[in-house]
């Protein structure tokens, strides 16, 4: 009996899913994930920019501390938010 526990499984799903019609809904998909993508690295690019920006006087007078405290809260904040919400 526990011979065949062991035994491997073996399907042919992947070569059904690769010989399916490439459909409007793939398209769809493949679209907002590369607009995803472009956002979130635009994100993470304004992020990047505007820590130097925040420690001059005439914006928020940060020291480079702060500015640094602020970026990991904001790192934690996303790994927090793609951790919780991933179960959605």
């Amino acid at each position: 009996m526990s011979g065949a526990l062991s035994d491997p499984i073996s399907t042919n799903i992947p070569q059904r899913m690769d010989r399916l019609p490439w459909s409007r809904w793939h398209w769809l998909v493949v679209t907002a994930l590369g607009v995803t993508w472009l956002l979130d690295g635009l994100e993470v690019s304004i992020v990047a920019a505007l820590g130097p920006v925040l420690t001059h006087t005439a914006t928020l007078h940060l020291t480079e501390s702060e500015v640094g405290l602020t970026a990991s809260a904001y790192l934690a904040g996303s790994v927090l938010g793609a951790v919780v919400f991933s179960y959605l």
